[in-house]
């Protein structure tokens, strides 16, 4: 019984003919090409002619792989064999179109599956490049716009402490507001380029929530009186005050989404509700939403409005406001980091509500309100050096107009000799010639950085000059770059623009 199974499944893909030297055929299995007796191979198909060059060479076997046939209408992938035999020549054919037809597929497959995958690999390397082009490109455009916009405010300032008529103080107190509004939108900015970079970190702290909710509900209802708008926050009673979470972040989420309210709405109510979804454990899971009575965003618009620069502005002669388009996106990006998500129910002219679900955690019981509360704010004092003496400074700074203001505005004060120099390399011949109380420098010096100048400084052996208090100035921003510039030797990073006041105060730290 095993005999007929292994005849009828071993042959039926194997065919054997026997054909005499003028290529007849004499006889055949017909395992599966059914082919005529008395008829020559050579009408099988073209290949077999290769008989006629071969025969007088088969003193062995002879084998060809993968030879494609047509015969009666359906092609054939085959191997084939020639062998010489005493009552003729011997011609096996192994039909493997099955074999080779599934191996073809599997290795197109395979093939398709590779190229598909060195598309992912190129298109993600695109998308790589692309990103840290765009990175590079807006430190550089935030860095470039720094060393002018440092300029303007110091001018600015300059002007302020001058006599004015009401027209000119008039024209200050715009261009403060106006200096204010660009300061605020290279932070916004550079909050873009840190969110899709990933170097934005989250800061977990306990703090107040009421706290939080006064500031907004003071700041904006000053906001909203002016405008003629009526303004609310609701709290939900069973909220905790006291929970765990990054309190700057939540409050640049919420600003960013208050904005946007004010900005769309022309008149009607804006409400700020805070709603608790559920407690759990010492996780409290919050609803926060942002309700406006403006013109309302169409459904087509309500997923590119959060995409970066991308606004409601319409064409030139909307009457909407222009704006930059990076609040939501920057919403959406600090969300994210959050593990929420933010979304909108609105329609053209009924308002919109933009709503997201944040989860903070719950400080332990012991801790109490008065532990975190932070100290009331102090009113402004004048700054005040510790001696009355004039303090020998070095202002290194390679912009002319940021070196003139900073100069000036360090003269005026009185309380500093200033000596200039533009160039890193300068730094440490002046130090070594004169002695300086502090050295206020720029990062990005030509020739030697200022980073390299304080390391310079921090290794050199000779008249106590490595301890000179070092004072960096910079129009970087990142917080990598600030610990970078400390590290190398600096006592204290300020980032431009920066405030004369701050400026002032840093260096009152480390003049004695």
């Amino acid at each position: 019984m095993l005999d007929q199974y292994q005849k009828e499944y071993a042959t039926k893909n194997v065919q054997f003919i026997l054909i005499d030297e003028s290529g007849l055929i004499l006889e055949t299995d017909q395992a599966f090409l059914k082919l005529d007796i008395q008829t020559t191979i050579f009408d099988v198909h073209p290949f077999f002619y290769t008989f006629e060059s071969i025969k007088d060479a088969l003193d062995k076997e002879l084998l060809y792989n993968c030879v494609h046939i047509n015969y009666r209408n359906r092609d054939y992938v085959t191997d084939i064999k020639f062998a010489r035999k005493k009552d003729g020549y011997l011609i096996i054919i192994s039909d493997y179109t099955s074999h080779y037809t599934e191996y073809q597929a599997i290795a197109q497959t395979r093939n398709e599956s590779i190229i598909n995958g060195e598309l992912v690999a190129i298109k993600n390397a695109e998308l790589e490049e692309r990103e840290k082009f765009k990175n590079s490109f807006i430190r550089n455009f935030s860095h470039e716009l720094r060393n002018p916009l440092t300029s303007i405010i110091s001018i600015t300032k300059i002007l302020s402490g001058t006599e004015l008529t009401n027209q000119q103080q008039d024209m200050v107190t715009f261009l403060q507001q106006s200096n204010s509004n660009l300061k605020q939108l290279l932070d916004d900015i550079l909050s873009i380029s840190m969110i899709s970079s990933g170097r934005l970190k989250l800061r977990e702290n306990i703090f107040s929530l009421s706290q939080l909710f006064d500031l907004l509900q003071f700041t904006y209802k000053t906001k909203a009186s002016e405008r003629d708008i009526d303004f609310e926050v609701k709290v939900d009673k069973k909220i905790t005050d006291l929970v765990e979470g990054d309190r700057l972040r939540l409050f640049q989420v919420l600003t960013n989404l208050l904005d946007n309210a004010f900005k769309y709405t022309q008149s009607g109510k804006i409400t700020l509700d805070i709603q608790l979804n559920q407690k759990r454990a010492n996780r409290l899971n919050l609803r926060f939403e942002v309700i406006d009575t403006g013109v309302g965003v169409s459904l087509e618009n309500q997923i590119t409005i959060f995409e970066s620069f991308s606004q409601l502005n319409g064409d030139q002669s909307s009457d909407l406001p222009k704006g930059t388009g990076l609040g939501l996106s920057i919403v959406k990006g600090l969300l994210k980091l959050m593990d929420s998500e933010i979304k909108v129910v609105s329609s053209v002219a009924n308002g919109s509500t933009f709503y997201f679900d944040l989860t903070l955690k719950q400080p332990l019981p012991n801790i109490t309100k008065t532990n975190i509360l932070a100290p009331r704010k102090k009113k402004e004092k004048k700054v005040k050096f510790k001696s009355d003496r004039k303090f020998r400074i070095l202002l290194a700074e390679d912009d002319i107009n940021v070196q003139t203001v900073l100069f000036k505005s360090l003269l005026d004060t009185n309380f500093f000799y200033i000596d200039l120099v533009s160039d890193g390399a300068m730094i440490m011949e002046k130090l070594i010639n004169d002695d300086y109380d502090l050295l206020l420098t720029d990062v990005n010096l030509p020739n030697v950085t200022g980073d390299q100048v304080a390391r310079l400084i921090r290794d050199f052996p000779f008249k106590n000059i490595k301890n000179i208090p070092i004072i960096g100035i910079t129009a970087y921003s990142y917080e990598d770059d600030f610990k970078a510039f400390k590290k190398s030797g600096m006592n204290a990073v300020l980032s431009k623009p920066f405030d004369h006041d701050e400026l002032l105060k840093t260096m009152s730290k480390y003049l004695k």
